[in-house]
């Protein structure tokens, strides 16, 4: 579920880069990195809980 929010975006910017649209498909992908960039800090400093 996490991960539906940058492919909704990926997504949504391939669909502008096929209807020719330059600056908001630009746009949508620096979105799109932004969101994974805070998906990946958010996960590299989450507590990982391991009982062993």
């Amino acid at each position: 579920m996490i991960m539906m929010l940058p492919f909704l975006t990926a997504l949504i910017a391939i669909g502008l880069t096929m209807r020719g649209e330059r600056m908001p498909t630009i746009i949508g992908w620096g979105i799109t990195f932004i969101i994974f960039l805070a998906w990946l800090n958010y996960h590299m400093t989450d507590k990982l809980n391991i009982s062993l």
